[in-house]
C-alpha cells in the first residue's frame, strides 16, 4: 500500500484505513480524480468500493465546496 494511503487518528498514529469513512477521509486528499479512481479501484476492499465512491462524490459535489 502506497504510504499516502494511511489514515491518521486522533492520536497521531498512522493506520490502514478500516471504514469506508476512513477511506474517504484518505482519498479524497489526493489531488486528481485520475488518482482517486485508482485508489478505489486498487487499494479499497470490494466490498466498500461502491460505498466510498458514493460518500467521496457526495463529499466532492456537496454545495459547500463551491462557495466563494
Amino acid at each position: 500500500m502506497s504510504p499516502d494511503l494511511l489514515y491518521t487518528t486522533p492520536d497521531g498514529r498512522q493506520i490502514t484505513p478500516t471504514s469506508a469513512r476512513q477511506w474517504v477521509t484518505v482519498i479524497s486528499k489526493l489531488p486528481t480524480l485520475d488518482e482517486r479512481k485508482a485508489a478505489i479501484a486498487n487499494h479499497v476492499p470490494e466490498h466498500l468500493r461502491a460505498l466510498v465512491r458514493t460518500m467521496g462524490r457526495n463529499a466532492w459535489e456537496h454545495p459547500a465546496r463551491s462557495k466563494q
